[in-house]
């Protein structure tokens, strides 16, 4: 019988092979054994480059979100745009990643039902660079007297809030409801309400 080939990379073939386990059973459903017999190695062999499965855990994360250039799809997609404009690109650029990568969504909606498991790593790797990037748009454009004086870093953790939720709950809203509600119909409603309570408003304007 012929001896099965190694992987080149141990590591990363761990990681390769525990990001689907962990997206279909959560951080709390998977056993570093599955993992080990998926790789067909000894638990102990997992070890030996993670320290705990904490530490593979926030690991996967920053593999997956590796596999996305996040900030530098966002800096490209920025030419001469108007606020609503800007969002409405930040909200495609959330929807279609969940598209691209339903394993990372899975992830991301796991961690959002169990503890505190890599949550901080989720936030930095996922959220931070949409919200990064847009409080940097809020802020220019507050400055070039487009947008009224508003926090720039709350309003966009708020924004990409909302639509992280729609692309992660828009499933089980449907479920509760009885409606179908689909992430883009949400954000387009949406959007343009977002954008209309940014701008400044004219002298004499009814606020």
């Amino acid at each position: 019988m012929a001896a099965t080939a190694r992987h080149p990379n141990r590591r990363l073939e761990i990681l390769e092979k525990a990001a689907p386990i962990f997206a279909q059973h959560g951080y709390e459903g998977t056993a570093i054994r599955s993992i080990a017999m998926a790789c067909d190695i000894t638990e102990a062999a997992i070890y030996r480059h993670f320290e705990h499965k904490a530490d593979l855990y926030g690991e996967v994360i920053r593999f997956k979100a590796r596999q996305h250039d996040l900030r530098g799809d966002l800096f490209e997609s920025v030419g001469g745009r108007t606020i609503e404009e800007i969002l409405t690109a930040v909200a495609h650029h959330i929807l279609a990643l969940a598209d691209r990568d339903p394993e990372l969504v899975r992830l991301m909606f796991s961690s959002s039902l169990e503890a505190d498991h890599a949550t901080a790593t989720l936030f930095q790797e996922i959220r931070a660079p949409y919200i990064e990037f847009l409080s940097g748009q809020i802020t220019d454009r507050i400055v070039t007297g487009e947008l009224r004086d508003v926090e720039p870093y709350i309003t966009s953790r708020c924004f990409v809030g909302m639509v992280m939720d729609c692309a992660l709950h828009s499933g089980v809203w449907s479920r509760l409801t009885g409606v179908a509600f689909e992430a883009e119909t949400v954000v387009c409603n949406n959007v343009p309400i977002f954008a209309r309570g940014l701008l400044k408003k004219t002298p004499g304007e009814v606020a």
